[in-house]
């Protein structure tokens, strides 16, 4: 009787079976359960464990699928997954790939909410000490809405009846739905380089938190955050808030209360200067009034300055003349004494004794110059007949006759005899002008 044999399998073609039927099985699940061994590597994958009290699964989030989810796993979070069962086939283990992510208990929405405003306060965007105060009685607005809602009409017909001379600027975005949030991102990004916007107002209406929920992402709240103009947040209604209200410089509860916020209102800022006006120039009035009384009284208090000067003038006058009669005698006494001395001296003076002298010193001194002139004369004509005798001995002068000064080369020795240049030898000729350079082609004795 023949005995048939068993289907063999090979590992992974075990595995391959396994993992075909799984997967067909198991096209999409649903899966609650708590997160364990949670992991984000640099691929941006999330790895972690689905587990409850009796089992565990491994499960995958490929970086693809959560970069829009609304909340960031942790570990211990009970969420609920949906995705397909499939096979790691390397290492024959069995896991969830998961494509949606929501957390267990409070609403996604509400928790992705609560964990992104927990981490944005805890890096600091909601500090008070780095909001920017507004400016006041900005020039040119920006409003960054949808150009067709309602929230627009009201702003601007608000503006147009409080201060209706500002230049608004409306950058149009959408404000709910798959892409809004990059688009009010980039507007908040232009505008920071549009000249001359003071203030930026991003508003829509009230709806859902579905529908705010453009205003809850975080790129969002941190192109608000980088904003170097103030930004105004004035999202839904007065009840409804948005992680944008929360970085924004000034939250305002309504789109047309931010117009309030933004700018006053023109009359009520008339009559409020006028008011303040008039008050500043009351209490100036009464300020003016009270020190000139308090000035008056002063002055009555002093004593009579025009007769205290009077007398001051004639006790000054009397001092002074008779001051003037003691300085005249004291300076007569010593005028008198002075010319007596004077007279004594004159008979002393030596100019009397010195006349003689005087006389005999000009006369010598005449004698003098005569002598030294006499001398200078001798010696000039002495140099005249000096100067000519020595320019007969001057050997340019003999030069100038037509003589000339041969010198040997390189030596320079003067040549007296023919026997010191053979021919061929290099001499030099000094003439009266210049000189010559020459070489000996014969040699004469005589």
């Amino acid at each position: 009787m023949n005995q048939e044999l068993p289907h063999i399998y090979t590992v992974s073609a075990l595995t391959r079976e396994i993992k075909s039927r799984l997967e067909t099985q198991f096209p999409l699940v649903w899966v609650s359960g708590e997160i364990s061994n949670l992991r984000l590597p640099v691929s941006g994958h999330y790895y972690f464990t689905l587990k409850d009290a009796d089992a565990q699964l491994r499960a995958v989030f490929f970086r693809g699928n959560h970069l829009h989810l609304r909340f960031k796993p942790q570990e211990g979070g009970q969420v609920l997954c949906r995705g397909r069962i499939s096979v790691y086939e390397a290492r024959g283990e069995y896991q969830i790939i998961v494509d949606y992510m929501e957390p267990l208990g409070a609403g996604a929405l509400a928790q992705a909410f609560e964990n992104l405003k927990a981490r944005l306060q805890a890096e600091g965007l909601f500090d008070a000490a780095r909001k920017q105060a507004l400016p006041f009685l900005p020039r040119r607005l920006a409003v960054v809405t949808s150009p067709t809602g309602a929230a627009v009409r009201d702003f601007l017909r608000l503006l147009s009846r409080r201060f209706p001379d500002r230049e608004v600027l409306i950058y149009p975005v959408k404000v709910q739905g798959a892409g809004a949030a990059p688009e009010i991102v980039r507007a908040l990004d232009d505008l920071n380089g549009y000249p001359g916007v003071e203030v930026i107002i991003l508003t829509r209406g009230g709806g859902s938190i579905e529908d705010l929920w453009a205003f809850n992402e975080e790129m969002v709240a941190r192109a608000i955050y980088r904003s170097r103009i103030p930004v105004v947040s004035a999202v839904g209604h007065e009840v409804d808030f948005t992680i944008a209200d929360f970085v924004a410089d000034v939250r305002a509860a309504t789109p047309s209360a931010a117009v309030e916020l933004v700018l006053p209102d023109r009359a009520d800022l008339e009559r409020r200067l006028t008011r303040q006006g008039s008050r500043l120039l009351s209490r100036l009035n009464a300020r003016v009034t009270g020190e000139r009384r308090q000035v008056l009284l002063n002055a009555r208090r002093l004593p009579n300055l025009k007769r205290r000067l009077a007398d001051l003038r004639l006790k000054a006058d009397d001092r002074a003349e008779g001051l003037g009669r003691r300085l005249r005698v004291r300076l007569n006494e010593p005028r008198q004494h002075l010319r007596l001395l004077a007279s004594r001296l004159g008979l002393l003076s030596p100019r009397r004794l010195l006349a003689p002298a005087r006389h005999r010193v000009d006369a010598a001194g005449q004698m003098l110059m005569q002598s030294w002139q006499r001398c200078l004369e001798r010696r000039r004509r002495h140099l005249d007949y000096c100067g000519s005798h020595l320019e007969k001995l001057n050997p340019l002068a003999i030069l100038a006759r037509g003589y000339a000064v041969a010198t040997t080369l390189p030596e320079g020795a003067i040549i007296r005899d023919a026997g010191q240049a053979p021919p061929g030898a290099n001499i030099r000729v000094r003439l009266a002008r210049g000189r010559l350079d020459c070489e000996v082609k014969e040699v004469a004795e005589s």
